[in-house]
């Protein structure tokens, strides 16, 4: 369905309180002042909308770790399309050209559940992930499956951007296709999202992957 195939509806029609919603705008200029838009969908129909900041609806946003659910749907879809088998296999089944220390049993029982669940073990606090440390590595993916059981128990939730890059090289080295375009032929097209663009990465500062400008789906230096 596309955004204008959906109905708009009086809040109170749909028993939800109008004056709570009409609230929402000024709340959002003086305490939210980062939000460019909302939408209040119920039952199927738009009860609330409304833009700041120049944006409207057919403006496109870089919607940064809203990625990490769009992965976590596309681990799913390669499941079902045989590219996976499980979400228990070992994460490093995938990377064999990854050698691990013989000792490190850790490591080597890490599942792609672990990643999904953000339950490994990594040598840094919850909500502490040195994320620019990553962005200016040359090789992403060795640097985090370094990290990989270097810190805390198995089975601990611990944020992880990180994780998430190696379950999209998982589907990259999986499908024979980028995420990107696996994401595109699989799940944005059959629900009527626009093809998300290749975005030509010139360099790998954490701007440079999240700012305001990056019009596209990044990738890493590899690829």
């Amino acid at each position: 369905m596309q955004r204008n195939d959906w109905p708009t509806a009086n809040p109170a029609a749909l028993g939800m309180d109008a004056e709570k919603l009409s609230e929402l705008d000024p709340k959002i200029k003086s305490e939210y002042s980062n939000i460019n838009g909302i939408v209040v969908v119920k039952n199927g129909c738009i009860v609330y909308e409304r833009y700041d900041h120049g944006y409207g609806p057919e403006d496109a946003h870089h919607v940064a770790s809203v990625t990490k659910s769009i992965i976590s749907a596309l681990i799913g879809i390669a499941i079902n399309a045989g590219y996976i088998k499980n979400i228990d296999q070992n994460v490093l089944d995938f990377f064999p050209e990854y050698i691990s220390h013989p000792a490190d049993k850790q490591k080597r029982d890490i599942t792609i559940r672990h990643l999904l669940t953000m339950t490994v073990p990594y040598p840094f606090e919850d909500w502490h992930e040195p994320l620019d440390k990553m962005c200016m590595q040359p090789d992403w993916i060795t640097y985090t499956l370094d990290m990989l059981g270097q810190g805390g128990t198995t089975g601990t939730f611990k944020y992880s951007t990180a994780g998430a890059h190696l379950l999209s090289a998982i589907i990259t080295r999986n499908t024979g296709n980028s995420a990107r375009k696996f994401a595109n032929e699989h799940l944005f097209k059959p629900i009527g999202i626009k093809e998300i663009p290749d975005y030509e990465m010139k360099s790998f500062g954490f701007d440079d992957l999240f700012g305001k400008n990056v019009k596209g789906w990044v990738n890493d230096p590899d690829g």
